[in-house]
């Protein structure tokens, strides 16, 4: 969270592209094709991500009102991950593998039993498991061509940058001092010239300022 609520800690792109003119429909539409869905523990998914509105992260319906605000599209990444304690995994495991011996008569179960065993009970604990939630607010400036993502994360951005451009088809492009040059038209002639100027200092280095006084009292 953060756009409406709470610190403000995020990370500026720049969006290329054309915004289709049809974008209140279409924009919609996209975002319920990638709206955010339960994990799926039967088919052994630990993860889950998509999109919700801004202002719950229980809600998928994305009605024009809840996600477009004049010239700029409010929405939030949601990330769930299911993730079982591994010490208490290890027990636990320990603890069915015991029963099924005892089950079964046996004295020792065979490595492809342990590992069923095991799996078993995975997938049986997962299903009891709250996930971890995890929500990073979104804002879009459609006019101005830039979006916010609420998260200094690397991975948490990377995630956004492919799942922003596979939802709207647009690239974003995080803001840095060339991409701010490549805003302004510059051409690709100027930008590789300036790539190649030396760093300069823009101040003395540390105790400089200090010796030049000296040295002009001594004069």
């Amino acid at each position: 969270m953060g756009a409406l609520a709470g610190t403000i800690t995020m990370t500026c792109y720049y969006v290329r592209g054309e915004i289709p003119k049809d974008f209140k429909v279409s924009y919609l539409e996209a975002l319920r094709q990638h709206r955010f869905v339960d994990i799926n523990v039967d088919l052994e998914h630990e993860e889950s991500m998509g999109w919700v509105t801004i202002a719950d992260p229980f809600n998928t319906d994305f009605e024009i009102n809840d996600v477009l605000w004049g010239s700029y599209l409010m929405c939030a990444v949601r990330h769930d991950t299911i993730r079982l304690p591994a010490a208490a995994f290890k027990l636990h495991v320990r603890k069915a593998v015991a029963e099924h011996q005892k089950k079964s008569g046996k004295e020792k179960l065979s490595k492809n039993e342990i590992e069923e065993v095991k799996e078993n009970l995975e997938r049986q604990l997962k299903k009891k498991a709250l996930p971890n939630i995890k929500t990073h607010d979104v804002v879009w400036n459609m006019e101005r061509g830039v979006v916010w993502l609420w998260s200094t994360n690397k991975k948490v951005n990377e995630q956004f940058v492919d799942f922003f451009q596979e939802t709207f088809g647009l690239q974003p492009i995080e803001k840095n001092p060339y991409a701010q040059l490549e805003q302004l038209g510059i051409s690709e002639e100027a930008l590789e010239r300036l790539l190649e100027l030396e760093p300069a200092a823009m101040s003395a280095p540390p105790g400089e300022s200090k010796r030049k006084r000296k040295s002009q009292a001594a004069g």
